[in-house]
């Protein structure tokens, strides 16, 4: 007699001890080798929702094809450790007018100071010198402070930090007959160092042709990791004498002319002239970008300029860029020396570059990173279907499940497919049906209570044919993929509803069976029939329709092995036995 299953299972805790038992480790380790986990899929029919992804996905493929891996080229392995090396020349013939009818010429041992920098270089474009000697003098009238009318103000203030000397506490008073009452009472406090003080209130106008010098870089780069060693000379020497770079025809020409600089930097003809006067400052910029998946000739430098100190017309204070330097000499047991303040452009060279060649390692990292972007536009309509749409209720029932284990057993947590039957429920299928072909055998051994030996022999050959019929459905189950057959078959054999296999005799055979069995007998008769498989089957009579799809299933279309079951439910399950309709759900 077949009993029925519980509708719970009772939970309860595993110790550690039964846990790391090696009965349960074993399970763990065959679970590891022979199973194979996958994530569930829901497919949504929604026209919107699946025509928003391929646009997010049209995206991002543009993206990655056009940019990263066309652009950006994505597909080599780059190098930035860039090596640079440069030398720098000025080439030039300058003069100024030091006095009445006195022409200073200087050349580029002058007006370059200091002769080498690294990787910059100083153009004396205007100075103002001074020879002086050491002794003592006067404060020079530039500084307000130095102003004095007895010797206890110069004393006091000998720690003067803007003093081109060091003062001796004695204030000079002049003494002329020409200056009025006022002036002889003021003088200037006495320094001890070089004299004269160097005079640059009045700043003379700049060297002469500077415009016209000419600076001549020479860049050696390497790329280490590519081994590829170039330089930016590549033409011929008579094209070298000649040339002088612009930025429409000489682009390659290493030969750069001030005045073209400053046009290019400066176009102003006003600041300009300022900073041939007071100083300024130019950064030269030389760039490598080589594909040396081509030619190596192709791998040339570009030059690029800009000014980095500000305009004379917005500065304030602290104009241009200069400095001073001197020459020392004696003569007869005198220290002499030659200060010379120096205004001129400052040139700093700044030397970057990136070097690429094809590689199938980097390719390939950057197909994955790709692929993995594309996940976003899963990401973001999943967003949309849980939150925005207007029937996102639906989705989140058939995206997520809810598990309660103190209310649902574990042996129901499985759910079933509405398309496919799971190995689990093949497993449940096929223990059920031997356990009823164990009963249909032990039938045969058992007192049938029944009125007379024809009436046995009667049911029992009703029950040989019922057996067989059993035993040929539970070896079609391990072949068919759908439980909606196994159910509607087997129902039908069961109760006799396949006229094809029913005759007069056999129907005859039923009624009188109806009459003469007991009830505990009918139990074993419907013993292969349980609730929790019809609701399985149930359960699997569900479909799944959004409303922007073009292929709707009507709710009154029905197969016919739906009616038969769902005719044959009240025989089964009783008065209590419900049909189960057809689910449509829109999303």
């Amino acid at each position: 007699m077949a009993t029925a299953r519980p509708s719970s299972t009772a939970l309860h805790c595993i110790s550690f001890r039964e846990y790391c038992s090696f009965t349960n480790m074993k399970s763990v380790l065959r679970g590891f080798v022979y199973e194979y986990e996958t994530p569930k899929i829901v497919t949504i029919h929604s026209v919107s929702i699946a025509l928003m992804c391929r646009l997010i996905q049209l995206l991002i493929l543009i993206y990655g094809i056009a940019y990263l891996m066309i652009h950006k080229k994505g597909y080599q392995e780059t190098d930035t450790s860039i090596i640079s090396s440069i030398t720098l020349k000025v080439k030039g013939i300058g003069y100024n007018q030091t006095g009445q009818n006195q022409t200073l010429v200087i050349d580029g041992a002058d007006y370059i100071v200091p002769p080498q920098e690294n990787n910059a270089l100083f153009l004396m474009t205007n100075f103002i010198r001074t020879d002086q000697e050491h002794k003592r003098c006067s404060e020079s009238p530039d500084e307000s402070k130095s102003s004095c009318t007895d010797d206890a103000y110069c004393i006091a203030n000998r720690n003067f930090q803007k003093a081109n000397g060091k003062w001796t506490g004695r204030c000079l008073i002049k003494n002329d007959s020409l200056i009025t009452s006022y002036e002889l009472i003021t003088g200037r406090c006495e320094l001890e160092g070089w004299c004269p003080v160097e005079n640059d209130l009045n700043i003379p106008n700049p060297i002469r042709d500077a415009l016209n010098f000419t600076i001549f870089v020479k860049n050696f780069i390497e790329f280490p990791r590519f081994d590829v060693i170039r330089k930016n000379i590549k033409a011929n020497a008579s094209y070298l004498k000649r040339c002088n770079y612009d930025n429409i025809t000489h682009t390659k020409c290493p030969i750069f002319r001030v005045g073209t600089l400053l046009d290019m930097v400066e176009p102003d003809k006003s600041e300009q002239m300022q900073m041939l006067k007071l100083g300024g400052v130019i950064r030269v910029k030389i760039h490598w970008d080589c594909n040396l998946d081509k030619s190596y000739d192709l791998c040339q430098p570009q030059y690029s300029f800009r000014r980095l100190d500000g305009a004379y017309k917005e500065e304030s204070f602290s104009h241009g860029f200069n400095f001073r330097f001197a020459s020392h000499w004696k003569h007869q047991n005198r220290s002499y020396r030659t200060l010379t303040k120096a205004f001129g452009l400052r040139f700093i060279i700044s030397v970057s570059g990136v070097a690429g060649r094809f590689d199938i390692i980097t390719l390939t990292l950057n197909i994955g990173s790709l692929i993995g972007i594309l996940g976003l536009a899963t990401f973001i309509c999943d967003i949309v279907a849980l939150y925005v749409h207007r029937q996102s209720d639906v989705y989140r029932q058939q995206k997520f499940q809810d598990v309660d284990l103190n209310l649902i057993g574990l042996d129901s947590l499985k759910p079933v497919s509405s398309d496919t039957t799971t190995s689990e429920s093949k497993r449940k299928h096929s223990n059920h049906m031997e356990k009823n072909l164990s009963n249909c055998h032990t039938i045969d051994n058992k007192n049938v209570e029944s009125s007379n030996e024809m009436e046995y022999q009667q049911d029992k050959l009703k029950h040989n044919n019922l057996c067989d019929n059993i035993s040929s459905t539970s070896k079609d189950i391990n072949q068919e993929a759908t439980p909606t057959f196994i159910y509607g078959n087997f129902h039908q054999q069961k109760l006799g509803l396949n006229s094809s296999n029913t005759s007069p005799s056999t129907s005859s055979i039923k009624q009188r069976r109806s009459i003469t069995t007991t009830p505990k007998s009918r139990q074993l008769q419907l013993a292969y029939v349980s609730n929790d498989e019809n609701q399985l089957y149930d359960k699997a009579n569900i479909s799944f329709v959004d409303e922007d799809s073009t292929e709707l299933i009507e709710p009154n279309q029905k197969t016919d092995e739906n009616e038969d079951l769902n005719n044959s439910s009240p025989l089964i399950h009783g008065q209590s036995a419900v049909q189960s309709p057809t689910t449509e759900t829109l999303l």
